[in-house]
């Protein structure tokens, strides 16, 4: 983890700049409600059915900025013996929701995925009830961002958490990887399968480059928030976000070639064509060159990745 001391001034000001960042949040809150009730209704059925002892949620639905309905809702739990979590899995992960649930046994978790469990925790204990309304889902978030973020005693130090980043970048990039393995699936299906059948293939395809594109797109707005303190707005966000991540910056090295932001900038022209047009209207032609050579772009977009994350474990070593 890296360390960097703050003044008492320099501390005030981040406090004031997360207040207003948190008074001026723009989100679906009836969406961020929703989702805490499925969170609770899980837990309900670990502790009741299964007997855990612990059930608590971690990943985007603790960072509420971050969240949004293509966001899928962490829960861990500890307690469970081998079976009941087998049994336990099956049900949670195809629980009744409108979101998609990840399951975790905390207790055989290793490694950075399980301090990163352990960071982002917000438990959920046996017997509560939901949260009455969005000001109780605010507070208990403003609450566990204040614990993150803010020391709790005078002359703690500031911290930003650059293990808890490339474990974030890492997981993203494994949900990217199956993502392409679909897609060479596709391939190898398209010239072997009626005519009627292409264009159906064609789609799903498309659809594939696009979430690869927006995956590669939630890496960079991470970075954007905890490493730059900026994410661009505006119309021409997507494509300033691409630009600014390509700039070597004080606080970092460029985190994609400029090679590479060229390359992406082609497939996110593709990307806002898919989400901006029916399916019909795609050419063919547009759809499988993308395709045929997203495996070699996104080995550059992870060679990448790799040489940014190596530079900040440099640097935490350097404080």
């Amino acid at each position: 983890m890296s360390k960097q001391k703050i003044s008492p001034t320099e501390l005030a000001a981040c406090r004031k700049r997360l207040e207003q960042v948190w008074k001026s949040r723009v989100m679906d809150e009836g969406l961020l409600d929703r989702a805490w009730d499925t969170a609770y209704q899980v837990a309900t059925l670990l502790y009741e059915e299964f007997g855990a002892t612990q059930v608590f949620v971690f990943g985007s639905l603790t960072e509420p900025m971050a969240f949004t309905d293509r966001s899928d809702i962490d829960i861990a739990v500890s307690g469970l013996s081998n079976d009941a979590y087998d049994k336990a899995y099956g049900k949670v992960v195809y629980f009744d929701a409108p979101f998609k649930i990840d399951f975790a046994n905390f207790d055989t978790s290793k490694g950075l995925f399980r301090e990163r469990m352990k960071h982002q925790a917000i438990p959920i204990e046996k017997g509560t009830r939901p949260p009455n309304n969005t000001t109780d889902v605010w507070q208990t978030l403003y609450k566990h961002l204040q614990r993150q973020v803010f020391p709790t005693e005078e002359g703690d130090i500031y911290e930003m958490n650059r293990k808890r980043l490339t474990q974030r970048i890492n997981d993203e990039l494994d949900k990217i990887e199956g993502t392409l393995e679909r897609i060479q699936r596709g391939l190898e299906s398209i010239d072997v399968l009626p005519i009627a059948a292409r264009e159906f293939i064609e789609n799903t395809i498309a659809t594939d480059l696009a979430d690869i594109y927006m995956g590669i797109e939630r890496i960079f707005e991470r970075i954007g928030r905890e490493v730059d303190m900026h994410v661009p707005r505006g119309s021409q966000w997507h494509k300033n976000l691409l630009a600014q991540m390509a700039e070597k910056r004080p606080e970092r090295l460029p985190v994609i070639s400029e090679n590479t932001r060229r390359e992406l900038e082609e497939l996110l022209k593709f990307r806002h064509k898919v989400t901006n047009i029916y399916g019909k209207e795609l050419r063919y032609e547009m759809t499988i060159p993308h395709a045929k050579s997203i495996g070699e772009l996104f080995e550059r977009v992870s060679e990448d990745m790799n040489i940014f994350t190596d530079s900040l474990v440099r640097r935490e070593e350097d404080v």
